[in-house]
């Protein structure tokens, strides 16, 4: 066993011990187990398998720093889900998909009106002032 953490800005998202992970950076998939040699790379945005206490467990990373060292992994990512199976997993990121589907949306509102409000003041000032 070796203890994986998984962080993102706000916290944590997994410490705990496993007993192998696949995970995957720009060369393929790769695969540790305990007292792997040290290792350092850079994740790409995939789905990392962990298996703990003979269960496996999901998490969607969006790319990120990967280490191994001293019996201990560590990701440092922008964004990891965890899930219990990839049903699970699937249905999560689709609903955070669309959160930000939404707030995308809503911003890309807000930006036009304030763009149209700049160009109507604009061309009031240019009436104004010739």
């Amino acid at each position: 066993m070796f203890r994986l953490i998984i962080s993102v800005p706000t916290g944590r998202v997994f410490d705990g011990d496993v007993e192998f992970l696949r995970a995957e950076d720009y060369t393929g998939s790769f695969g540790i187990l305990s007292r792997h040699t040290d290792f350092l790379t850079i994740l790409k945005p995939s789905v990392m398998i962990v298996k703990k206490e003979g269960k496996e467990i999901y998490f969607a990373v969006k790319g990120g720093i990967f280490s191994f060292r001293g019996n201990t992994a560590r990701l440092t990512t922008e964004a990891a889900v965890q899930a219990e199976d990839l049903e699970e997993l699937h249905s999560t990121l689709r609903q955070r998909f669309l959160k930000l589907t939404e707030k995308e949306q809503l911003l890309n509102e807000t930006v036009s009106n304030l763009q149209q409000g700049f160009i109507r003041r604009m061309i009031e000032i240019e009436r104004e002032y010739g």
